[in-house]
């Protein structure tokens, strides 16, 4: 079966989508999405995924539509952790949720990550009420590491973040 999405950069023609995405609680309390009050916010919003080196934005072959988002984060605390960690964040729109797309983003996002960016392990951060995210992980391969209550490190955080953990070994054996 052919792939039925592609990746792109984000650019400035993709703020109207963002500013949907960031006018919508949605996103806000599932995955943690920036809030636009208005074109002029997401267009530099736009400009800051677009500068960002592994951020994507997630299309659909047939139309080109913007679906959603895919990165990786660099992740560590040593030049030994940031050149083999990377975190990934990711969004889709509602839309077009339960339907596959983030699965099939997921596996390229991981294969490149794994394959040609070397990478020996990947972490992937949820809100503690996003299930959906939690079971495409696991379906994924992720395991459960930790919780974090952002609570603890500053009054402006008020939630709890569970974090997944996959590593390239597990990535490549379940393809066999």
């Amino acid at each position: 079966m052919g792939r039925r999405i592609y990746f792109r950069p984000l650019k400035l023609a993709d703020a109207p989508t963002l500013l949907k995405w960031g006018q919508d609680q949605y996103y806000q309390n599932l995955a943690g999405f920036g809030h636009y009050q208005n074109l002029v916010e997401a267009e530099v919003a736009a400009g800051k995924y677009a500068a960002r080196k592994y951020s994507y934005g997630i299309c659909l072959r047939n139309s080109q539509q913007l679906i959603g988002l895919v990165e990786l984060y660099n992740r560590g605390t040593n030049e030994e952790e940031l050149l083999h960690t990377k975190e990934i964040g990711f969004l889709l729109d509602k839309d077009f949720s339960g339907q596959g797309y983030m699965t099939e983003a997921l596996n390229i996002l991981l294969d490149y990550a794994f394959k040609k960016l070397n990478q020996s392990e990947i972490w992937a951060g949820t809100f503690k009420n996003n299930f959906r995210s939690q079971n495409l992980l696991t379906r994924l391969g992720f395991k459960y590491i930790y919780s974090v209550d952002m609570s603890q490190l500053s009054e402006l955080f008020q939630y709890r973040e569970d974090y997944f953990l996959l590593k390239k070994a597990d990535w490549l054996n379940k393809e066999k």
